[in-house]
C-alpha cells in the first residue's frame, strides 16, 4: 500500500512540474493534485479494509469481534454456572473479545447491562433473558442500535422475535413434552401428579409447563397442583414437603419438575418421608452431569439431557457467524436433548461435562 501511495504521489509531482514548465500551473493547482493523490490513496486503504472484511465474512472468521452477552444467573445452579464458564473459556479459545455480564436473576439489572453493551458498540449481543416479556424492550433497543442480536438458551417473548436474528438452545417445549410422554409410558393414563414449576415469568419455565400439558394431552392424568420452586433447590424441597403432607400414600403417583435442580430438592423431601416407592420423579430437563447417576439409581425416572457445554458453544459459534456478516439459515437452532431413563441412560453415550 505504501508503494502504491508513493507511486501515486510521484505521478502527481511529475504532472505538477510539467504543468508549471508549460506556464499552466500554480502552487494552488499543485496542492490540489497532492490532495487528490492522498484522497485516492485513502480510498484504496478503505477498499482494502472492506475487502478484508468481505474475506472474513466469506470464511466465517470474526475472531477479533467484540461480542457482548448477558446471562441469567450463573451462580443459581450447576447448569448456568457451567454455561458461564464454558462461554468464557470458549471465547478465549476462539480469540473473541467477549464482554459477558450477569444480572443475577434481576430483569431490571439485565436491561441496564444490555444498554451498557450497546454503549460499548459490540458487534453482536447475545441475550439469555431473565424474563421473556421484559426483555422485549431490550432486544428492540439492540435492533435500533443496528447491532445483530440472538437469544440463547431461553427465548424472548414472541412479540420480541422480530428484533432478533435467531434463537440458539434447547426446545424447552419439546423437552417438557418428551419427558411427560416418558411419564405416561411409565405410569399409564390415569396417574395423579403435581408439578414443581420454574421461576414465574421465565420463558423456559412457561415452555416446559406447556410441554407437560402437550405430553399428557389425550390421557386421564390429573395435575393436582402446580407451584413454583423459584429455581431454588431448597425451595423446591419445601414445595415437595408440602405436597407430601397434602397428598398421602395412594393419592399421588409422581412429581413433574422444571429441571434436575428441582428434582434433587424433590428427591430430598421424598426420601426423608420414606415415599420413594410410591412417588416417582420426572424432570423436564437436566443440565447437570450428576443427574446421570440419579437416573441410573432410579431416583429420576426420565429427563431430557441438556449439555451446558454444547449449549454455550453453539451460541457463541452463531454469534461469530453473525459478526462475520452471515445470516442464520434457520430462526430456531435447537441443540440435541435426548431423554434418559434408567433403561437407556447407559446406551446414550453422554459425554461428561
Amino acid at each position: 500500500m505504501k508503494k502504491k501511495l508513493l507511486a501515486v504521489i510521484s505521478a502527481a509531482l511529475v504532472a505538477s512540474m510539467l504543468l508549471t514548465g508549460c506556464g499552466g500551473g500554480s502552487k494552488d493547482s499543485a496542492a490540489t493534485n497532492d490532495a487528490a493523490a492522498t484522497d485516492d490513496a485513502s480510498k484504496e486503504d478503505a477498499a482494502a479494509d472492506d475487502a478484508s472484511k468481505d474475506d472474513a465474512a466469506a470464511s466465517g472468521d470474526a475472531s477479533n469481534a467484540k461480542i457482548g452477552m448477558v446471562v441469567n444467573n450463573s451462580g443459581q445452579d450447576p447448569y448456568q454456572t457451567s454455561y458461564y464458564d464454558t462461554m468464557n473459556s470458549y471465547a478465549k479459545e476462539k480469540g473473541v473479545d467477549l464482554q459477558i455480564l450477569d444480572p443475577k436473576g434481576d430483569a431490571t439489572t439485565q436491561a441496564n447491562q444490555i444498554q451498557d453493551l450497546i454503549n460499548m458498540k459490540c458487534d453482536v449481543i447475545i441475550v439469555w433473558p431473565v424474563n421473556g416479556e421484559t426483555a422485549v424492550a431490550s432486544v428492540r433497543a439492540i435492533n435500533k442500535a443496528g447491532i445483530p442480536c440472538l437469544t440463547a438458551n431461553t427465548n424472548v417473548a414472541e412479540s420480541g422475535e422480530e428484533f432478533i436474528k435467531c434463537y440458539v438452545g434447547p426446545s424447552n417445549v419439546e423437552e417438557g413434552k418428551q419427558s411427560a410422554q416418558a411419564m405416561v409410558e411409565a405410569l399409564g393414563n390415569d396417574a395423579k401428579i403435581v408439578e414443581i414449576a420454574g421461576p414465574a415469568g421465565y420463558t423456559t419455565s412457561l415452555e416446559r409447563s406447556q410441554g407437560l400439558q402437550e405430553g399428557i394431552e389425550g390421557t386421564n392424568i390429573q395435575v393436582l397442583d402446580s407451584q413454583t420452586g423459584e429455581g431454588n433447590r431448597e425451595k423446591c424441597q419445601q414445595v415437595m414437603e408440602n405436597y407430601l403432607v397434602k397428598y398421602g400414600k395412594g393419592e399421588l403417583d409422581a412429581v413433574f419438575t422444571f429441571d434436575d435442580n428441582a428434582a434433587f430438592g424433590a428427591w430430598n423431601a421424598i426420601e426423608a418421608a420414606g415415599r420413594q416407592d410410591d412417588v416417582k420423579i420426572f424432570a423436564a430437563a437436566a443440565g447437570s452431569y450428576e443427574t446421570v447417576q440419579y437416573v441410573k439409581d432410579g431416583k429420576i425416572q426420565a429427563t431430557a439431557m441438556q449439555s451446558p457445554h454444547f449449549d454455550a458453544k453453539a451460541a457463541l459459534d452463531m454469534a461469530v457467524k453473525l459478526a462475520a456478516g452471515e445470516e442464520p439459515a434457520e430462526f430456531y437452532n435447537y441443540i440435541e436433548t435426548p431423554v434418559a431413563t434408567p433403561d437407556n441412560v447407559d446406551s446414550l453415550g453422554l459425554e461428561e461435562w
